[in-house]
């Protein structure tokens, strides 16, 4: 190998470690994030606590292919996409707990912009 190789060679690790870069940071927690979602929506079913994205608390009345029967106050339901769901939880303070880390995140996020 040569100098002129050992040239070439160096022009390419700046992209070649932007993609291990972009792989570590970015698809690798992404694709973390979706499963956990995604073993959530298949573990629904009646009687689960639920926090859609749109922040409506309710409890699962009916599963059905795409959509998910949501019981938000006594004889009252909507009907709402799966992908809506943003977290199932089992009692008020883990439900408090999330709400803390989802603020946080948000205050970090704010700060670091500044």
């Amino acid at each position: 190998m040569d100098e002129n190789d050992f040239a070439v060679l160096t022009s390419y690790a700046p992209i070649i470690f932007m993609v291990v870069l972009f792989y570590l940071l970015l698809y690798r927690p992404q694709k973390k994030q979706q499963k956990k979602q995604q073993d959530m929506l298949s573990r629904l079913q009646k009687g689960t606590k639920v926090v859609t994205r749109g922040g409506i608390l309710g409890v699962v009345d009916e599963v059905k292919e795409n959509t998910v029967m949501l019981e938000v106050a006594k004889g009252v339901s909507i009907e709402i996409a799966k992908s809506m769901i943003g977290t199932d939880y089992e009692n008020k303070e883990e439900l408090e707990q999330e709400q803390q880390k989802a603020a946080e995140a948000y205050k970090a996020s704010q700060a670091k912009d500044k």
